[in-house]
């Protein structure tokens, strides 16, 4: 009985213990899955962490933008948009909602920039066309408020530089073409712009040779029929009369011979060559005014007899003169001049004190018809610069070589002589110094 009630006992105890075998089984395989479930989930969120959070904080901050907007607190709304860009700085929807906010509060500067700003960081061609639709848009506003300067030519070449293949920008070229050098010289300060009842003076020369120089870059890189066009029409002024800086003469043959290259025409052969003319007139007449400038008047003799000279009064005297515009008295000065364009044939002039009372002086070309005894006279005069910017007094030195009597011994012998008067009017009225025999041996001086 009892090995009965042993081998029950033993029975029991197995079998318990293969019951808590299988529960300690179960219990670690619940735990295995409890701890993968657990990791595979810490690996999603670790995803999501990485692959979506930005994109929901950028999302924030640009719901933040709108709904600032909506109430016109822009400045809160660009802050919003910086803060997307801190988080990321490729973002498109940035930029642009940015670029927006700007636009609203008028600030088309602002626009262009971050557009721009926005296409160099991410390459993305839709801000790129952004930025330049602000950009013709602008130039369309400055036209329609009849605004045209230089200023709406410059985004028309900015747009140029960065689509050559922008029909748009070719038809507002052409506007600003109408506006700037078709229209009168006074309204467009292109060259160089002088009012005559104001005395003032602008120019945006520098502005236009840069624009002409970005626009044949554009050619030399990627040509096309419409830009070469533009660039010829461009190099050449369409209006009556314009005004041009002598500074920039140089610069500007050198822009006509560059276009000439792209896009020749008989207009432009006919205004590089008066350009070329006027720039061998400044030259030439740098000595003259070199001796005028010294005080020592001396000599200005033998600069009024020579040859060139003579050619130039001769020129003047015949109607012979090529682009170089004057009669009578003819004045050269070193600040202004004046293009005229009479259907494309240019001729220039240079301001006199009229013109332009803040020059530095002026010489003035006797080229008329003056005889003794069948010797024409040979003239120049000069004026000097004001003083105090005032037009009086104002002073005249005229040096004329002729043929008349000098007296030699109590008699009056005729001759070719030298004589040299010096008037300064006042408002009261004009005294006059007059020296004959100007450096000859029988000089005298009377007063009047």
């Amino acid at each position: 009985m009892k090995q009965k009630k042993v081998r029950k006992n033993i029975a029991r105890e197995g079998a318990r213990a293969k019951r808590h075998k299988r529960r300690k089984k179960v219990m670690l395989m619940e735990k295995a899955a409890v701890t993968l479930i657990a990791v595979i989930a810490l690996a999603a969120v670790g995803v999501l962490a990485v692959k979506l959070v930005p994109e929901i904080r950028i999302s924030r901050k640009l719901n933040a933008a709108s709904t600032f907007m909506e109430e016109q607190e822009f400045e809160d709304a660009i802050a919003s948009c910086e803060e997307a860009l801190e988080i990321d700085s490729t973002s498109v929807q940035a930029y642009n909602a940015m670029a927006g906010v700007y636009l609203t509060k008028e600030d088309t500067d602002s626009a262009e920039q971050v557009l721009y700003k926005g296409w160099e960081t991410t390459q993305d061609e839709s801000l790129l066309q952004y930025y330049c639709t602000v950009l013709l848009n602008e130039a369309v506003d400055d036209i329609n408020n009849q605004k045209c300067t230089l200023n709406t030519m410059e985004k028309c070449v900015e747009v140029l530089e960065e689509d050559r293949d922008s029909e748009d920008v070719f038809r507002l070229l052409d506007v600003c073409y109408e506006r700037l050098l078709e229209d009168e010289p006074e309204q467009t300060g292109l060259y160089c712009s002088v009012l005559a009842d104001s005395g003032e003076e602008s120019c945006g020369y520098e502005q236009y040779q840069n624009l002409m120089t970005r626009m044949m870059n554009v050619y030399e890189a990627n040509p096309s029929e419409e830009l070469k066009t533009e660039i010829g029409k461009f190099a050449v002024p369409d209006s009556s009369e314009m005004w041009l800086e002598v500074k920039h003469l140089q610069d500007y043959r050198n822009l006509l011979v560059r276009a000439a290259q792209i896009e020749s025409s008989e207009k432009l052969k006919q205004l590089t060559a008066c350009i070329d003319k006027a720039i061998q007139v400044q030259d030439y007449f740098a000595q003259a005014f070199t001796i005028f400038e010294s005080g020592d008047f001396a000599p200005i003799r033998e600069f009024m007899n020579s040859s060139e000279y003579i050619t130039v009064r001769d020129e003047f005297i015949a109607g012979t003169m090529e682009y170089w515009e004057g009669e009578t008295y003819i004045p050269v000065s070193r600040e202004i001049m004046k293009l005229v364009n009479e259907e494309g044939s240019f001729k220039f002039s240079f301001a006199g004190f009229e013109e332009n009372p803040d020059t530095g002086g002026v010489i003035n070309v006797w080229g008329t018809k003056q005889e003794d005894a069948g010797v024409q006279r040979v003239c120049i005069s000069y004026e000097p610069a004001s003083e105090n910017g005032e037009y009086y007094p104002h002073t005249t030195y005229e040096f004329i070589y002729l043929y008349s009597n000098v007296k030699i011994g109590g008699q009056y012998v005729p001759q070719m002589n030298y004589r040299f008067e010096t008037r300064v009017a006042t408002h009261e009225g004009t005294t006059t110094q007059l020296v004959g025999d100007w450096g000859g041996e029988h000089e005298w001086t009377t007063e009047f």
